[in-house]
């Protein structure tokens, strides 16, 4: 090499350049989020693209295609399917809350006399709902608003789509890409550290698995037993929806709530209203159960991480960031936890990875026994052995033979 940087100018091109990586994050700070799912959801398929490859041995190109247009058929057939029936369950709602307005105004038709004056409270019912009804109206510049935000979720749907897609196709040669980018030396620490985090992630996706199943199987449980109709598919709805922090129980109490209030109890003998009041207190008793204990712990088993570190950080990531920021903030965690040990054993000149990482993260391959391996190959022992081979000597001069 001919020429070399001095000390002060590569010091003085690191300085510029974290500085301008800085503000180029700033500045794409709004693509930060629909980045990050986009990643999640090609993480998310990318084992069903190595499955598809490695039982048709399709083209990587090919199997990233099928399963990716085969999940966004299913996104857009299921929500197709469900919605006539949404729309008739609102309808029946608009029809059921105009019949309790008419019993409401019914009832308070007669004044109530207090310190001998007359309070029409139907009249006072009537001027709350017309105020409701004026707060609510859309203004012009309103609607537009709404417009806009509505262009704007529709830009970040189409960037969370596309980037999933390529993120599928090459995210392997991106990784590949990353290591090359490290000095020689450094690349084996980096490539173990890639496979560390990717057990990490991997975990955390188990757990949220055996949480959907534990939510699931509970709220099945418990509609079934005071006789909430669809308590099967309800209870399936909310293991599904639990995985989205705060969103998903309120959709999922929703509809539950809705339910008991059209359809009541299969066999209590309570009032709708009253079913639908039972219904909406079990929901949120056991929701909270499974935020402040249930959640915590399972991930906490399957991260190994202190279970009051993960409520802390969930709470604290839905005030600050949010439904994705709860989302991701324990995994987050559990990766930097990650990259923090490893800084600290090469600052402090220890071996990150005293043992094998194959070994640390899953269970040495066991061998099978001869019995059974005779079950296996039953006719092992037909099969005549191989002779051994003779080895010839060296070929030795006739002069050196006497």
């Amino acid at each position: 090499m001919s020429y070399q940087w001095s000390p002060i100018t590569r010091a003085f091109v690191a300085a510029i350049s974290l500085v301008i990586i800085g503000l180029f994050i700033w500045v794409i700070r709004p693509m930060i989020e629909p980045i990050m799912i986009a990643i999640l959801l090609a993480y998310i398929l990318n084992p069903l693209v190595r499955l598809v490859t490695t039982h048709t041995r399709l083209p990587h190109g090919w199997a990233v295609a099928l399963v990716y247009f085969s999940c966004l058929t299913l996104l857009i057939v299921i929500p197709s399917t469900f919605a006539p029936v949404a729309v008739r369950q609102l309808t029946g709602l608009t029809t059921y809350l105009i019949g309790i307005e008419a019993e409401l105004e019914e009832l308070l038709a007669n004044p109530i006399i207090l310190f001998n004056q007359q309070i029409y409270l139907g009249q006072l019912l009537s001027d709350l709902l017309r105020l409701t009804t004026e707060s609510f109206t859309p203004a012009p510049e309103g609607a537009l608003a709404v417009i806009e935000r509505t262009s704007t979720s529709f830009a970040w749907l189409i960037v969370i789509l596309v980037s999933t897609y390529y993120l599928l196709l090459d995210g392997e040669r991106l990784v590949a890409w990353l290591v090359r980018l490290a000095p020689e030396q450094a690349q084996p620490d980096l490539s173990r550290l890639f496979i560390e985090i990717d057990v990490i992630w991997w975990a955390y996706l188990r757990g949220t698995l055996v949480l959907m199943l534990i939510v699931g199987i509970t709220f099945m449980v418990v509609w079934t037993a005071i006789g909430l109709p669809g308590a099967l598919a309800l209870g399936l709805l909310t293991g599904v929806l639990t995985v989205i922090p705060e969103v998903g129980p309120t959709i999922a109490a929703i509809l539950a709530v809705l339910v008991a209030l059209f359809q009541g109890s299969d066999f209590l003998p309570i009032s709708n209203f009253w079913f639908a009041l039972l219904v909406f207190g079990i929901y949120f008793v056991l929701i909270q159960i499974k935020a402040i204990w249930l959640r915590p712990r399972v991930m906490g088993y399957f991260l190994n991480m202190n279970e009051g570190l993960i409520f802390v950080a969930i709470i604290g990531a839905v005030v600050l960031w949010g439904i994705m920021g709860a989302l991701l903030i324990v995994p987050l965690l559990a990766t930097l936890g990650s990259i923090a040990h490893y800084v600290r054993c090469r600052l402090l000149n220890l071996d990150p990875w005293p043992e094998d990482v194959t070994y640390a993260t899953s269970p040495p391959i066991e061998l099978p026994s001869d019995e059974e391996l005779a079950h296996t190959f039953p006719d092992a022992d037909r099969v005549p052995p191989v002779p051994p081979a003779r080895l010839k000597g060296p070929v030795l001069p006739k002069s050196e033979t006497n």
